[in-house]
């Protein structure tokens, strides 16, 4: 393949001219050539290394970890073994929920059913959340909440859940950056989602999309998608004033 501009480099990862461009700003992508016009020209090693990049986004991490990894053959193996062992685990919990869908459609579904499919992980989820928060009025406001919610509403909950997660995604394909605008949408529309339950600060906010990172059932939920929700989050905090450091559910 010969050289390819910038717009038909952006054609071929499927990404932006301007993701391109900031990419070779912060050192991630930086074409081979240049024209004698100061064009971008950008080669098969070129186009390979984001290849690479993109499917590093697709794990959550930082443009900045990707960098380091690229740059570090030994490093880049062990990661991409991770994520293999990632997607292994993730095609093993999409086929547990597949073969529930199919118990649902034949209407055979029962309690039985369900804990073989899930080990019993919902109740273990509900008396780990009742253990944890069950003295806070969160917890209080969630049960009263839930309690309220029609089939209609746990629809609805679902399809705004899918429709973050990818927007979640187009935006960090995009490189969409903390503290913008299009960043501040995302960070209320979560803040939404969560509102479906209880009423939702900005440091409950930062509580929580740390937990999603930190807890492996939360990160397969988002998709890869935690850490970047969080560094929107933080940003976001930041901006308002609050110590990163001294976060509190409050």
């Amino acid at each position: 393949m010969s050289e390819l501009t910038i717009s038909e480099a952006a054609e071929f990862l499927g990404v932006s001219a301007r993701t391109l461009r900031y990419w070779d700003s912060i050192g991630l992508l930086c074409p081979t050539w240049r024209t004698m016009s100061d064009y971008r020209l950008y080669t098969d090693d070129d186009l390979a290394r984001g290849v690479k990049i993109l499917v590093y986004r697709t794990t959550g991490m930082s443009l900045r970890e990707i960098a380091g990894v690229l740059d570090d053959p030994a490093q880049e193996r062990e990661v991409l073994s991770r994520q293999r062992q990632r997607l292994v685990d993730e095609q093993a919990h999409l086929q547990r929920m597949v073969r529930a869908v199919d118990k649902l459609l034949e209407d055979t579904v029962n309690a039985r059913d369900m804990v073989e499919e899930f080990g019993g992980c919902w109740q273990q989820y509900a008396d780990e959340a009742e253990s944890r928060f069950g003295d806070t009025p969160e917890w209080q406001q969630s049960q009263q909440r839930v309690a309220a919610m029609g089939a209609g509403d746990w629809d609805s909950a679902q399809r705004l859940h899918e429709q973050f997660v990818a927007a979640l995604q187009r935006a960090q394909k995009e490189c969409v950056q903390p503290g913008s605008d299009a960043a501040r949408d995302l960070v209320a529309m979560h803040r939404a989602y969560v509102e479906m339950f209880y009423d939702c600060s900005l440091s409950k906010q930062v509580c929580l999309a740390r937990m999603y990172v930190a807890d492996e059932r939360f990160a397969r939920s988002f998709q890869g998608t935690a850490p970047y929700l969080l560094t929107l989050v933080e940003a976001q905090a930041e901006s308002a004033g609050l110590d990163l450091s001294a976060i509190e559910w409050s």
